[in-house]
């Protein structure tokens, strides 16, 4: 059986054995004896365990790097809102990859300096891109691990802006914390990693 048929058979026996005329219906009126606490336990702790992970599987944004969850989003894309962000690929002309398959789905925006564009990933998270050296075209494609462009000159401290928006997954008009506080101030450190953030949002 693959994993999706073990789930199933699991969720079948857990229906038969809420069912039963004796033992579980007692438990669950009376709350008498562990058995039937311990075994619903053990049982809801397998289901979770076979349950697909909600959280999609999301590269790293240069090679070599750490996958995009893991980043912690430390200030706001300035004029643009919902879009919480952080700075990496650091240096002139590196390289950005898309950490997911993307689709440019808005034209040439500026980052000043530089280009910038906005994405959509097949999570269904969009992304503002910026202080890129050019801007895809719209409808351009990526695949996961493509080079996606490279950070423009910017007086010496070169490197590559990534907005995130996650209303798509977490609902309209929500975003991730950022900063120190989640709200802020721009460009400090202690909001939980994007993918925390997102785990806690899925599974509540």
């Amino acid at each position: 059986m693959n994993d999706a048929q073990r789930l199933e058979l699991l969720r079948s026996l857990k229906r038969d054995a809420m069912a039963t005329k004796q033992g579980f219906q007692e438990w669950d009126e009376n709350h008498v004896g562990t058995h039937w606490r311990d075994w619903l336990r053990k049982m809801e702790r397998l289901e979770k365990d076979l349950l697909p992970d909600p959280l999609p599987a999301l590269g790293p944004v240069r090679r070599g790097g750490k996958s995009l969850l893991a980043y912690q989003l430390t200030h706001n894309t300035d004029g643009i809102a919902l879009y919480p962000a952080f700075d990496d690929n650091w240096g002139l002309g590196t390289i950005s990859i898309a950490p997911e398959p993307l689709v440019v789905v808005s034209p040439y925006t500026s980052a000043n300096p530089g280009a910038a564009f906005y994405a959509k990933g097949s999570s269904g998270i969009h992304y503002w891109i910026g202080h890129l050296t050019k801007s895809p075209r719209v409808g351009t494609r990526f695949t996961k691990g493509q080079e996606i462009g490279r950070s423009v000159a910017q007086a010496g401290a070169e490197h590559t802006h990534w907005g995130i928006n996650v209303e798509a997954i977490i609902g309209a008009g929500k975003q991730l914390g950022y900063g120190r506080t989640g709200k802020g101030p721009d460009y400090t450190y202690g909001a939980p990693a994007i993918g925390v953030q997102l785990r806690q949002f899925l599974e509540g």
